[in-house]
């Protein structure tokens, strides 16, 4: 019997603890795949959200397409976190982002995977670690 390694796509997806929904930003060049997911598509943010009771679903949905759904916790969210302050450039940053909202002067991003993060840092963000801002998905 012969085995094969398949190259799976990660996606992130970010548990909203007061939600009860996690949210993931993904591009599907399948529209099969896009069709089975709309429900959970919010158009106006640009992402997915998924309730916890159909996140199993979701899932097990996304494997049979070689998608490995990796779920992220509130507790573990901190290193796909960047800020930047209000008013200055950050169109490339937010296009990578799953979620943003401002605390004070600063503006904080969640980040769709942790290489989007490490490139907001390279375009002038700082990652939330750094920064004197707290934050809670």
């Amino acid at each position: 019997m012969s085995t094969f390694d398949v190259d799976t796509t990660e996606i992130t997806a970010f548990e909203v603890e007061d939600a009860d929904l996690y949210i993931f930003s993904q591009y599907f060049d399948t529209d099969e795949i896009f069709t089975e997911l709309r429900e959970w598509y919010n158009s106006e943010k640009y992402r997915f959200e998924v309730p916890t009771a159909e996140i199993d679903e979701v899932d097990d949905f996304l494997g049979e397409y070689f998608y490995d759904l990796q779920r992220v916790s509130p507790n573990e969210i901190e290193p796909f976190c960047v800020v930047k302050p209000k008013y200055t450039d950050h169109a490339d940053i937010l296009r990578n982002s799953v979620y943003h909202t401002s605390r004070s002067d600063q503006n904080v991003f969640v980040m769709q995977d942790r290489l989007s993060a490490e490139q907001a840092v390279e375009q002038g963000a700082t990652p939330l670690a750094d920064a004197d801002v707290s934050f809670r998905l």
